[in-house]
């Protein structure tokens, strides 16, 4: 009976050794794999370079800007999060602050994260930043919303207001993308103005756009 009993007990701590290892085992094949995402649910990397030359109203000195953006977009809920930069060059330098002795500035940086919502035919972004002028740091914040009118052409509307000590920025962009494949044209006019400053006029530009879930930039968190 001992023996038996001895018998029992062994092959039960045999079962129990299969139970835990076996799994772990399995597990850790599984593991050296890349999961397996149905191409309809796979995340899609958004990649947006837009430039263009804008002519100021007043005084003809040229502006030049470029922006980034990136986007992370959820194809089960439509849903996005991403980074974006933009720099602006002014020939003529901007003037913040008090007129009779104010801060000056070539360039007009801004940088920060956008979150927003694709829907049928209409993208809404909300851009959440800090901006950078000569020594001057504050926050920004953004509106910036694409509507499809057709397959090619596209109608855009971005707003930001950037808060300095003692001044502020609005900087309000409307106008039509002509997108072919992932190039297009870009028309449009810029309301750039402050308490004593107007940089506003009709700018064109280049536009560069990639789509696909395999574009090798990494959004912190997400992968």
């Amino acid at each position: 009976m001992k023996q038996r009993a001895c018998g029992e007990s062994f092959r039960f701590f045999l079962v129990l050794i299969g139970l835990i290892y076996v799994p772990t085992i399995l597990s850790a094949e599984l593991l050296k794999k890349p999961p397996e995402v149905p191409e309809r649910l796979a995340f899609v990397r958004m990649l947006d370079v837009d430039s263009f030359v804008e002519s100021p109203n007043r005084g003809g000195y040229g502006i030049q800007t470029v922006r980034i953006r990136t986007r992370y977009l959820d194809p089960d809920v439509n849903a996005f999060v991403g980074l974006l930069t933009g720099i602006s060059h002014f020939n003529q330098d901007l003037r913040i602050g008090n007129p009779d002795a104010p801060d000056t500035a070539g360039l007009l940086w801004n940088w920060g994260a956008d979150i927003g919502l694709k829907r049928d035919r209409h993208l809404w972004e909300l851009d959440l930043m800090g901006v950078v002028a000569g020594s001057r740091l504050g926050p920004c914040l953004g509106i910036f919303g694409e509507h499809n009118i057709t397959t090619q052409w596209r109608f855009y509307h971005r707003t930001e207001i950037s808060a300095f000590t003692g001044d502020a920025m609005l900087d309000a962009d409307q106008g039509l993308y002509w997108l072919w494949r992932w190039t297009g044209i870009s028309i449009g006019y810029r309301w750039f103005t402050s308490r004593h400053m107007d940089r506003s006029g009709p700018h064109i530009g280049v536009l560069l756009r990639f789509e696909n879930p395999k574009i090798p930039f990494v959004f912190p968190s997400l992968g």
